[in-house]
């Protein structure tokens, strides 16, 4: 870990031996986040729902075409490039991880859209921007990586401008860890570790609004949307569960953690919800 908390190294684990590439390129189209399901839709159609949650995401920032957004962990620009599309912003992504950076560069080329998505090394902790370059921000289920979510709270801040909007998507213990029943805290615990999701130990859903009003802003709206997450889960556990089985007994599970966490984390999704949360930077 570096001195300033990145563990570089632990990400370089999570997102860069093959099994997760492969899992990432092939299972999930190049992007990093789970899938929204309305009701009474098929939860076998995953990659719909990772577009209905992109949308859920656009929807969210509420901006006008041409706003200027932050991306803060982009993987691959594939929500980046969404944004672009579906709703006409122009995109900077920020992520730690070179071969990210490289992967969403050359998709975007290969899309035309070097124009409205630009990407860049930057830890989201110490962003490379100055104050009030961004009309929107949006974490796309990345700051369960945050070392110090609270400093990644007050550079979002930071970096948008008076009535700028956040929206921080992704997966959260229910309530402190501390407080879990033990066998799901056993299970949850370490995989928080393997998956260098150090923020995720730090918030949960009784207190990242708090955190959010401390950094500065204004909370709009915490959703609990679990019940439109949780049919993502129900697939791809049904999909990986035979396959992650003959990986623990004759493979390498270390270069699998992507479908573990498909299997091995469906039995604590009774103390893990799935939230929107939208702010508002004020404009006094």
């Amino acid at each position: 870990m570096g001195a300033d908390g990145l563990d570089l190294a632990g990400l370089r684990r999570v997102y860069g031996r093959a099994g997760s590439r492969w899992f990432y390129t092939r299972v999930a189209r190049n992007a990093r986040h789970w899938g929204w399901t309305e009701p009474g839709q098929s939860k076998w159609r995953l990659w719909r729902a990772q577009r209905q949650l992109e949308d859920v995401l656009g929807r969210k920032l509420a901006l006008p075409a041409r706003a200027r957004v932050l991306d803060a962990g982009c993987g691959a620009g594939v929500v980046a490039r969404a944004m672009a599309v579906r709703f006409g912003l122009l995109v900077t992504g920020v992520d730690v991880l070179d071969f990210h950076l490289a992967e969403a560069r050359r998709l975007s080329a290969r899309a035309r859209m070097g124009e409205r998505t630009a990407f860049h090394w930057g830890d989201f902790h110490r962003l490379p921007f100055g104050d009030g370059e961004f009309d929107g921000a949006y974490s796309m289920e990345t700051l369960v990586h945050s070392h110090d979510p609270a400093r990644a709270l007050a550079e979002f801040h930071r970096v948008l401008r008076p009535g700028g909007r956040l929206v921080l998507l992704g997966p959260m213990s229910t309530g402190p860890l501390g407080e879990l029943p033990p066998d799901a805290r056993a299970l949850l615990e370490p995989y928080l570790d393997a998956m260098t999701m150090v923020g995720a130990k730090v918030y949960h859903a009784g207190n990242l609004p708090r955190l959010l009003t401390e950094a500065g802003f204004e909370v709009e709206e915490a959703l609990d949307a679990t019940p439109y997450y949780l049919p993502t889960s129900e697939a791809v556990h049904a999909y990986f569960r035979l396959p992650w089985a003959v990986l623990r007994r004759f493979g390498d599970p270390a270069k699998w953690l992507n479908l573990r966490s498909t299997v091995e984390m469906y039995a604590v999704r009774e103390h893990v919800a799935w939230y929107v949360h939208t702010a508002v930077k004020p404009s006094r």
